[in-house]
């Protein structure tokens, strides 16, 4: 009785601990990757780099969603006036938005999608673009993504989301970013890393937890029998 009472307890611990874990920036269906300085090129926004990253979400039904996240910074007044995507894997989309989705987006986010335009700098990195999403202009770059903001596009892809996670980690598919409006008038470019963010750490320890917690109840159940 006094095991069953201490497996309950343990269930009921899991349980929260669970709901702490569906919470957090890292699910099964929910990758995060930072943006980083592109090595032997600009410096102007290198101490910057660490305010972007690029969100991929798993949508279901053969779609993705990605998202390009500027933290705010209410001191700077830099944007993103464009996103450019590198894919050297087979075939890996299979549709293409003209413009974001507005529904995934944060802010006056308002860009389309063309087949033209490098990565400034890219060439130190093998960046070769394939196509990019460019700020709608006018409205005083109003369109483009402030500190702040996101920019959501939804992708076809024609893969597993395990396959798009592998391409963005060996490096086939990269997402760079070119950003203006740095202080002193400056731009500079970034690129994703390959290293999506850690697992918080408590959601180690959970999935440790829940792990003992099986091997528990496969434990009593033996000595039942």
């Amino acid at each position: 009785m006094i095991f069953a009472a201490k497996l309950k307890n343990m269930v009921v611990a899991g349980l929260i601990g669970a709901g702490v874990l569906l919470g957090a920036s890292q699910q099964a269906g929910a990758v995060t990757f930072p943006f980083e300085n592109i090595p032997g090129a600009g410096v102007a926004g290198d101490a910057y780099a660490g305010n972007f990253s690029l969100n991929v979400t798993d949508l279901g039904s053969g779609n993705a969603l990605f998202q390009i996240v500027s933290a705010a910074a209410p001191a700077l007044n830099y944007f993103i006036r464009t996103i450019f995507v590198h894919d050297s894997s087979p075939s890996l989309f299979t549709a293409l938005p003209n413009r974001n989705d507005q529904s995934h987006s944060v802010g006056t986010v308002n860009m389309r999608r063309y087949f033209r335009g490098n990565l400034p700098q890219g060439n130190n990195v093998g960046f070769s673009t394939d196509f990019i999403f460019n700020r709608v202009p006018g409205a005083a770059n109003a369109n483009a993504i402030q500190q702040g903001e996101t920019g959501g596009f939804i992708l076809g892809v024609s893969g597993s989301f395990a396959s798009i996670i592998s391409a963005l980690t060996s490096g086939e598919l990269r997402f760079g970013i070119h950003l203006q409006r740095l202080p002193g008038g400056a731009s500079d470019s970034f690129v994703n890393s390959v290293t999506p963010v850690p697992l918080p750490a408590a959601g180690i320890l959970l999935i440790g937890a829940l792990g003992g917690l099986g091997f528990a109840a496969r434990r009593k159940k033996r000595m039942a029998a």
